[in-house]
C-alpha cells in the first residue's frame, strides 16, 4: 500500500494535468490513493468500478471521448492482471491511458511491472516520494505524445503490522478469526482467500486439530468457490470461508446465490462466510466527510437470499455471533465490520453487534 504522502503528490499531478475522473478497484492496495482523490474535493473524481479490466476499459473509453488521460487503478498482484485485457485495447487503438498500481508487497519481493512491459509503453517505479511528481509528469506526457498506455507502479510497504488492541473498543482481528475457528468441531474446512487483506488477517490463523486449512493463492474471490466445492463433495462436512471485501466484490455476492441455490441438499447447513468488511477506508481519512466507498450491506444480501446473516460491530459479541453462526439452520454469512485497515496500516477489526432479521438499510 503506498505512503499517504505518496498518493498526495500523485493526486496533485493529476489535478495540474487536468485529470477528470479516476477509475479504479476500491481495497486496502488502493485506500490511500482512493481516499486522497476524495479528499481533493472530487477534483479528479473517483469512481468505483468492480473490475480492474472495467477501470482500463474505462479509461480507455474517457480517452477516447473526453480527450486527455485516461486513468485505471487497481492493487498489485493478481488484482492487477485484470487491467491488461483493457490496456491492451487501449494500445491498439493508440489511447493515452494511465495505469497506476498500488502494489502490497507483503514480502518485499513482487514486481508488477514487467507483467505491464509487453502493453505499456513505459514502466515507472516511484519508490521514491521525492521524485513522484516528476515521474507523473513524465508518465501522463508521454501518454499524450505517444498514445497507447503507460504504467506507475507505487510500491507498498514491506510488512504488514499487526493493528493494536489498546484504543477503545477494537479488536484484534486474528483473535476474532480464531474465536470463529475454535468454534469448528473436526473434520470441519476452513478456505481463506486471496488478496493481501485477508492474507494479513489470517496468516497466522490457528484451528483446531482435524480441521483443515486451504490458503487460496491467487486473486480475492477464490474462497468461496472453494469452500462450496468443498461442501458439494461432502454436504455433511462444516465449511469455513474467510475472505474480505474484495473478494466479494470479484465474485462472493454472485455465489451467494449459488449457495442459496444447493442449501436445502445439505444434511448439514454449516457454510459460515466470515466477511471482514474494510469499507474500503484509511485511517488517515477516517474524520473524512466523504462516506467510505462500497459499504455494502452483505449480511442484508445474504437475508435477501433465503441465508441466515448477521452483521457485526461490537467485539463483546463475536463469540455469540460465532456460536449463532455454526448452530444456524441454514448457511450464514457473518459480516465483521473491520476498521479502516489493511496492510501496513495501524487499523484494526471492529466486530460488531447482532443485526438481527432486519433488511439492509
Amino acid at each position: 500500500m503506498p505512503d499517504p504522502p505518496v498518493a498526495d503528490a500523485v493526486v496533485a499531478r493529476l489535478l495540474a494535468w487536468r485529470v477528470a475522473r479516476v477509475y479504479g478497484v476500491p481495497g486496502a492496495a488502493t485506500a490511500p490513493l482512493v481516499e486522497a482523490v476524495r479528499a481533493a474535493g472530487g477534483d479528479p473524481e473517483f469512481v468505483p468500478v468492480r473490475h480492474a479490466e472495467s477501470a482500463a476499459l474505462m479509461a480507455a473509453g474517457h480517452a477516447r471521448f473526453a480527450g486527455g488521460v485516461g486513468v485505471c487503478l487497481s492493487g498489485g498482484g493478481p488484482d492487477a492482471l485484470g487491467l491488461l485485457g483493457g490496456l491492451d485495447a487501449a494500445r491498439r487503438a493508440g489511447l493515452p491511458v494511465l495505469a497506476v498500481l498500488g502494489e502490497q508487497q507483503p514480502d518485499g519481493h513482487r514486481d508488477d511491472g514487467p507483467r505491464f512491459a509487453g502493453t505499456c509503453r513505459h514502466v515507472r517505479y516511484a519508490a521514491d516520494p521525492a521524485r513522484v511528481p516528476e515521474l507523473v509528469d513524465e508518465v501522463l506526457g508521454s501518454a499524450l505524445r505517444g498514445g497507447g498506455p503507460v504504467c506507475l507502479v507505487l510500491p507498498g510497504e514491506a510488512s504488514v503490522r499487526r493493528p493494536s488492541t489498546d484504543a477503545g473498543r477494537v479488536v484484534d482481528p486474528w483473535q476474532a478469526l480464531d474465536d470463529l475457528a475454535a468454534r469448528l468441531p473436526p473434520g470441519s474446512a476452513v478456505t481463506v482467500d486471496g488478496g493481501a487483506t485477508v492474507a494479513g488477517y489470517a496468516r497466522h490463523l490457528r484451528v483446531p486439530s482435524g480441521v483443515e486449512v486451504l490458503r487460496t493463492d491467487g486473486a480475492p474471490g477464490t474462497a468461496l468457490p472453494y469452500a462450496l466445492a468443498a461442501k458439494l463433495a461432502a454436504p455433511d462436512r462444516p465449511v469455513l470461508a474467510v475472505v474480505a471485501d474484495e473478494g466479494m466484490r470479484a465474485s462472493g455476492l454472485a455465489e451467494l446465490v449459488t449457495v442459496a441455490r444447493h442449501r436445502t441438499a445439505w444434511p448439514d447447513p454449516r457454510l459460515v462466510l466470515l466477511v471482514l468488511n474494510t469499507r474500503s477506508g484509511h485511517p488517515r481519512y477516517a474524520q473524512s466527510p466523504h462516506p467510505p466507498a462500497d459499504d455494502v450491506p452483505y449480511a442484508g444480501w445474504a437475508r435477501l437470499l433465503g441465508l441466515h446473516g448477521l452483521r457485526l460491530d461490537r467485539p463483546e459479541l463475536v463469540g455469540a455471533a460465532g456460536d449463532e453462526a455454526l448452530g444456524a439452520d441454514r448457511p450464514c454469512l457473518l459480516e465483521l465490520v473491520v476498521g479502516p485497515a489493511g496492510v501496513g496500516s495501524a487499523g484494526a477489526l471492529r466486530p460488531v453487534g447482532v443485526d438481527g432479521g432486519r433488511s439492509p438499510d
